[in-house]
């Protein structure tokens, strides 16, 4: 009689055990957005200590994105590492407002487009 009643939970477990497993990944997969975001552009290197002295935030930024790093957004204290259209994120490093729409995953964003704040719609 125990061994008729321990098997189907032996096997509820063995299910339960199998379907954590394969659920697992992906839940830790990381789920991107679309965001649109406004803020200024700078480098991830600026916001170290004595990295821009005497120096602009576009000269700073233009700088050490010349020696490989990588685009932020600002926004607020919120910094967002930028990807793709790099053309049209140096001229946005110039500018003090612009909006950036994208796929965020974490703090990373994958840019689609760059509004600058000058410009006349």
């Amino acid at each position: 009689m125990i061994r008729k009643a321990t098997y189907p939970i032996v096997v509820a477990v063995g299910v339960l055990a199998l379907c954590s497993m394969f659920a697992a990944p992906a839940s830790a997969r990381p789920v991107s957005q679309h965001v649109t975001l406004t803020g200024y552009v700078s480098c991830t290197t600026c916001f170290e200590p004595n990295a821009c002295k005497a120096q602009t935030r576009l000269s700073c930024t233009q700088m050490w994105v010349s020696q490989g790093a990588s685009y932020v957004l600002v926004v607020g204290d919120t910094h967002y590492r930028l990807s793709g259209y790099e053309k049209e994120l140096a001229k946005a490093a110039a500018e003090n407002s612009v909006t950036v729409s994208g796929d965020l995953n974490g703090t990373d964003l994958v840019v689609t487009t760059v509004d600058l704040a000058h410009k006349v719609k």
